[in-house]
């Protein structure tokens, strides 16, 4: 079963990315801070997500990236507009 509890204890999902596919905050465990990818829906399991530089995605980063990302989206619909 995807969503089944035991797969999602210590975590916190963010984000759904369509097709089942999520990202959450880990926040209980060595991994406490960082993001990881929750692919269980398309039996890739779960990842944890890196920064452009290969170091691991914090919550700061993470969120400041789909700031960006909010932004840029605005600014096409405002020019298509």
């Amino acid at each position: 079963m995807v969503h089944a509890p035991e797969h999602s204890i210590g975590l916190f999902y963010l984000c759904h990315l369509g097709c089942a596919l999520r990202e959450a905050l880990v926040v209980t465990g060595p991994q406490r801070g960082r993001i990881w990818a929750d692919d269980t829906a398309e039996s890739g399991g779960f990842r944890p997500l890196r920064d452009d530089d290969g170091t691991p995605l914090g919550f700061a980063r993470w969120y400041r990236r789909w700031l960006e990302a909010a932004e840029v989206s605005q600014d096409a619909a405002s020019v298509r507009a």
